[in-house]
């Protein structure tokens, strides 16, 4: 019964070696040394809106965080103590869109095209957000939005990203004036007609009185 003795010291030898089978996943990382491309298309109620121009400002690195990665602030920004705990914060992207400008950080100016889309190429790893100094004509600035290279989807890292910003007009277009708002234009012109001729015939008539006197 010696092996009875034995049993237990097989089993952690049998658990070890089924331990030391198990294939080893390795966690996907960002290739630190790719460029990715990000472009913006502007667009109004369905049809691309050419001119003006759109501003990059890089505002935050990737670092790893226990094998998981996430953007921090630069060095340059990490004195504006925004949080990038929600990245789809309007606020966090409006205040660093007013850090990178009040302090004169560096960014990278593309023009909207002919096809409304402005492309920004050999964009490195980071942390970005997206302003408009210059807006089409007769729109107004779109919102400073953030945007990571790369993003993930699905568990995996893409760099070749494309962003849809909302555009709103500065003055929406009057519309055409229906039946019921167009003034009638033709009974108002008979009371005047009428009222210039008999202002001519009283002013005959008294130069005629005028006249019978003498």
């Amino acid at each position: 019964m010696k092996w009875l003795k034995r049993l237990p010291m097989l089993v952690v030898m049998v658990v070890a070696l089924c331990l030391t089978s198990v294939p080893a996943y390795a966690h996907e990382v960002p290739d630190a040394s790719r460029r990715g491309t990000i472009s913006v298309t502007m667009a109004y109620d369905g049809a691309r809106v050419p001119g003006g121009s759109v501003t990059l400002y890089r505002v935050g690195d990737v670092v790893s965080d226990d094998g998981n990665y996430i953007f921090t602030l630069t060095s340059e920004c990490a004195a504006s103590g925004v949080s990038l705990d929600d990245l789809e914060s309007p606020e966090a992207a409006q205040a660093l869109a007013d850090w990178a400008v009040s302090h004169g950080l560096s960014g990278v100016t593309v023009p909207v095209g002919d096809d409304g889309v402005a492309t920004f190429t050999d964009v490195a790893l980071g942390l970005y957000v997206m302003v408009q100094h210059d807006p089409a004509t007769g729109y107004y600035a779109i919102d400073p939005f953030l945007i990571g290279m790369p993003l993930t989807e699905d568990g995996s890292y893409v760099y070749d990203i494309d962003a849809s910003p909302k555009l709103e007009l500065e003055k929406k277009p009057t519309p055409p004036p229906t039946e019921e708002d167009t003034p009638e234009t033709g009974e108002p012109e008979l009371p005047i007609a009428a009222v210039a001729v008999c202002g001519v015939a009283i002013v005959g008539a008294a130069l005629v009185v005028r006249k019978l006197r003498r």
